[in-house]
């Protein structure tokens, strides 16, 4: 498949697409990014040789810089951006395939905002991280201040927020923010052999569970486990790939998943 965009650097690896947030000097989340990001994730979804999405950033420093500051003047003048981020970002938390946050560099604003509405993060043990939004007056406003306290607890999400300061990734990782630190050279092919991994497995079982989990963390344990898992159980089960799977267990192989 050919990719073109303005603001994003994508390539394809087998089921692995690789998109680069490309909007120097900060990798800002702006009307173009944010455009870009939509357009590649209706791409992807209607494509079966896709399978995993990898989000990264360009450039060594940053993943992203959050919010573009240039765009601030249109929001105080009233305009309606014609992207929102949260209806984005709520697209990426509910996406139906795997989308994982390479962060080569710091994330953020609405730069670790998107990286929360990923399924996995992987970053560099050198970078930090924060939303200092507090530092130009404003809050968090792409799900920073429901998603980050879900994820590290009340207490210490106050505390970045309130103060604006930067956490280190060992840290992020320590809370449970992050699957994985690793050297800054090292975190895109980090990143792409556990897509690859993942592009090897069951899709439809993998949307499930996704779904299960984001839909159970809103809901009650006995909800989750009678109506949310037991109803993803009973879909599974009469899947092509369920037969596939129990097949080739029995035939001591490896799967060959479809999808279906």
């Amino acid at each position: 498949m050919a990719f073109n965009y303005e603001k994003l650097t994508v390539e394809q690896d087998g089921m692995v697409v690789v998109a680069a947030i490309n909007h120097p000097p900060a990798n800002s989340m702006g009307q173009g990014v944010l455009r870009d990001i939509n357009d590649l994730l209706d791409t992807c979804e209607k494509d079966d040789n896709v399978r995993v999405i990898v989000i990264t950033g360009s450039g060594a420093k940053l993943f992203s810089a959050g919010a573009d500051i240039t765009e601030f003047a249109d929001l105080q003048a009233g305009k309606v951006p014609k992207y929102d981020g949260n209806e984005i970002y709520f697209k990426i938390e509910n996406y139906p395939k795997v989308i994982i946050a390479a962060m080569q560099g710091g994330a953020y604003g609405g730069g670790l905002e998107l990286a929360c509405c990923c399924h996995l993060r992987i970053m560099a043990e050198e970078a930090t991280l924060g939303l200092p939004e507090v530092k130009l007056g404003l809050n968090p406003g792409w799900g920073g201040t429901q998603r980050l306290p879900r994820f590290i607890g009340k207490t210490k999400a106050l505390e970045l927020m309130l103060t604006g300061d930067f956490m280190p990734a060992k840290d992020a990782l320590t809370l449970g923010l992050l699957n994985k630190v690793v050297p800054a050279a090292e975190v895109l092919a980090t990143a792409k052999k556990l897509a690859k991994k993942l592009a090897g497995g069951a899709p439809v079982a993998q949307r499930e569970i996704m779904k299960a989990v984001r839909l159970g963390l809103e809901s009650n344990l006995h909800d989750g486990v009678t109506k949310i898992e037991r109803a993803a159980s009973q879909a599974l089960v009469f899947t092509e790939d369920f037969k596939e799977g129990a097949k080739a267990f029995l035939e001591k192989r490896a799967p060959n998943f479809k999808g279906r």
